[in-house]
């Protein structure tokens, strides 16, 4: 079951949801905003063609999720991997510094090379297959 969440805006096909964080988010104490009971709002693709004042079940489709978790995850692993690598076997050879120091600051750079390459590229995902839906109208709150 999705997270329920006020309408309080609708813009063509989408709707901005306004939620509480709860459950997982909220009680998992992991970092300091999951500590407060905060506001969200979302913009979330208005397939139950809910209005303004309803209360809907927002839905994460299962694929949108795992398409996420391979961006967010994924590339900065591979980038990881591919900067360690490069800084043990083939950089070693022209700068003189600890072999090991090398290849982990190489990883990281990279690591943050393919944040920052994400980040750019935040605007041409298709956001459409990532965005979170409001599946059905509801009346409970």
């Amino acid at each position: 079951m999705g997270e329920k969440g006020l309408v309080i805006n609708t813009k063509g096909h989408l709707a901005v949801i306004q939620m509480t964080r709860t459950e997982a988010c909220g009680q998992c104490r992991a970092c300091l905003a999951g500590m407060k009971k905060e506001e969200m709002i979302i913009e979330a693709d208005n397939e139950c063609n809910a209005k303004i004042g309803d209360w809907v079940i927002m839905e994460l489709r299962n694929n949108s999720f795992m398409k996420a978790v391979l961006i967010m995850y994924g590339i900065p692993l591979i980038a990881l991997v591919v900067g360690i690598v490069l800084g043990y076997y083939v950089l070693y050879p022209y700068i003189a510094i600890n072999r090991e120091v090398l290849s982990f600051g190489v990883g990281l750079i990279f690591t943050a090379l393919a944040f920052l390459w994400i980040r750019s590229k935040e605007d041409t995902w298709d956001k459409k297959k990532i965005r979170p839906v409001a599946a059905k109208v509801t009346t409970e709150k």
